[in-house]
């Protein structure tokens, strides 16, 4: 788990996230190492990041990948998924 991540002006000027959005995407952002990579933590390591519920997590996914800032691999419900970054 990243200790440590950073928002940057252009997650929020270009992006236009805000709130669990932001915070979840900045933290997969540096946890794969800026989209080289692939996420496959759980969603009870993004609930900790995020400090709040697996449920919000699962919504906040389901947020980024219709805004089309990720991809989930998997069925989204478990801790087996994969997610990536969309350039």
């Amino acid at each position: 788990m990243a200790k440590k991540f950073f928002v940057y002006d252009w997650m929020t000027n270009e992006k236009g996230l805000s709130g669990n959005a932001l915070v979840m995407y900045a933290y997969l952002y540096e946890v794969t190492k800026h989209g080289e990579l692939e996420y496959t933590g759980g969603h009870g390591e993004l609930a900790a990041i995020m400090c709040t519920t697996i449920p919000t997590v699962y919504n906040t996914m389901k947020k980024l990948e219709a805004q089309n800032f990720i991809k989930v691999e998997g069925d989204g419900r478990s801790d087996g998924i994969v997610i990536r970054l969309v350039a």
